[in-house]
């Protein structure tokens, strides 16, 4: 290239704002200006600002009372559902008590007909949908056309968000699905929600029942694809993340480096049971969103711990205009 187009070609770079350095060169982040919750490649983010959550999983189907998760200063739920008996109005009374409390609410798919609710027939554990191969699931399509119904009930609320399947798949890995059949299911769940027009944020599991983080890594740039507003669901207890925080760090940041898509950890510490301080520390080092299981169960040292965690400063440079 001649000495004065290469000028005049070093001096456009120079212009172009943060084109020599970026913090992610696979996905740059976005400059519109946008409101309510929503992806930009790895980042999680309110009102064009990023952001990291700190919340819990929760049954608000029994008991919708959100104050302890306030005065905790959560601001993120995700909610147990059953996807053939809990109607229209039960979800509505559950988000819109957590829209009050400012809470971002996660409706994710955990039972089928469980007998905990009236006209339920099937009992525990057998009303769960943890550890199926969703597509060859027998309850899968009318576990979809339900989907279909509450996607168009909260069409393009963005404080409510879908989790489609909690847990799927063997929770060991050399018997767990692979990549390839996570890819095929995370398309068909994903892309029936969008038939809807909704696009709200889609709440992905991996495989072993939602500790295997490696279809991540593998298939999850494959799914972006002409996707958006998906989020990858980490589940962090004992079988594969009980490790030093460095480990689960690294592991943290390669899927962010990846950048297709923001991860969470959904669940982790079993109400103080499975190992907790590790889990936390490397999620606060990476900024990553952080929810525990259960509501109203945890113990303690865990409950102090966690507690103290949530009413944690957090981010702190973002303000009203992002």
């Amino acid at each position: 290239m001649p000495r004065r187009i290469l000028s005049v070609f070093a001096v456009f770079l120079a212009l172009l704002p943060g084109c020599r350095k970026k913090s992610n060169p696979v996905t740059p982040p976005s400059t519109e200006k946008r409101t309510g919750y929503y992806t930009d490649g790895p980042r999680l983010m309110k009102d064009s600002c990023e952001w990291e959550f700190r919340g819990t999983d929760k049954m608000s189907v029994f008991d919708a009372n959100m104050d302890g998760p306030a005065a905790w200063g959560m601001d993120i739920l995700r909610e147990c559902i059953d996807m053939k008996l809990n109607s229209n109005p039960d979800l509505q009374r559950v988000v819109q008590a957590a829209r009050r409390k400012g809470f971002v609410t996660i409706l994710t798919a955990f039972w089928y007909d469980s007998d905990a609710f009236s006209g339920g027939t099937t009992p525990y554990p057998d009303c769960q949908v943890l550890g199926a191969i969703p597509s060859r699931d027998p309850r899968f399509e009318a576990i979809q056309e339900r989907w279909r119904q509450i996607a168009a009930l909260f069409k393009n609320q963005s404080d409510v968000w879908f989790g489609v399947w909690n847990e799927p798949y063997d929770w060991k890995k050399e018997n767990t699905a692979s990549a390839g059949q996570w890819l095929e299911d995370a398309k068909l769940m994903t892309d029936n929600i969008r038939s809807t027009g909704a696009d709200n944020i889609v709440v992905l599991c991996g495989t072993a029942m939602g500790q295997g983080h490696e279809p991540f890594l593998q298939k999850g740039a494959e799914l972006l694809n002409g996707r958006k507003n998906i989020v990858f669901d980490i589940h962090a207890y004992r079988t594969y993340w009980d490790v030093p925080a460095a480990v689960i760090v690294s592991r943290l940041n390669a899927l962010k480096a990846e950048g297709a898509a923001p991860v969470i950890v959904g669940e982790f510490a079993a109400n103080g049971g499975e190992p907790y301080a590790v889990v936390m520390e490397a999620c606060r080092t990476t900024r990553t969103s952080l929810l525990a299981w259960l509501w109203g169960q945890y113990t303690e040292p865990f409950n102090s711990a966690f507690k103290a965690y949530c009413h944690e400063e957090r981010n702190t440079g973002c303000t009203e205009d992002g």
